[in-house]
């Protein structure tokens, strides 16, 4: 029995650095202005004791929850992307998991059928992208999750260890 241990980050991001500056413009520009905040946290993919003699896919999922919240006047509609990076591998074909010099393939999708791999729209990847309504001031009710699949193919010939990759979580709104 080989042993997972998923590392995950929680970020709180924004738009691209040039963003406020458009904001603080447009303030000025429009009385009706609004200001929008968004958040990202993440719940890692853990996918416990790795077995390589059973036959089907080891799976797991974890959670990219998005928050946002917006001061003044009425609902705005929050646009926003999450990608996942690569990881260790390098590669959105086959990500990887490691222990020391021992690798682990796995990957992560965004839906049951683990059809489409979760990444940022290159190397056959999918980014996802979606639209929340967001009422003024109240952050609770502003919560969009995104459930992560994580799959590992079955009877893999690794060695006993506790595996893990990083994946970056990239939200831009």
């Amino acid at each position: 029995m080989h042993g997972f241990r998923s590392k995950h980050r929680h970020w709180r991001t924004g738009p691209r650095a040039i963003a406020p500056l458009v904001a603080a413009l447009a303030l000025l520009t429009w009385s009706h202005a609004r200001a929008l905040d968004c958040f990202v946290s993440v719940t890692g993919v853990a996918f416990g004791t790795y077995d390589p003699l059973v036959t089907t896919a080891t799976t797991s999922t974890g959670n990219v929850q998005v928050r946002c919240v917006h001061l003044g006047g009425g609902a705005v509609r929050a646009n926003y992307t999450v990608d996942l990076s690569q990881g260790s591998s390098n590669s959105y074909a086959q990500r990887t998991l490691r222990s020391g010099t021992s690798v682990l393939n796995y990957n992560l999708f965004n839906g049951a059928t683990y059809t489409q791999i979760w990444g940022n729209g290159t190397g056959g990847s999918v980014r996802v992208a979606y639209s929340l309504l967001v009422n003024p001031g109240n952050f609770a009710v502003n919560v969009m999750d995104h459930p992560i699949y994580g799959r590992i193919p079955a009877q893999q010939a690794v060695d006993t260890g506790m595996y893990s990759d990083t994946i970056l979580v990239t939200m831009t709104f």
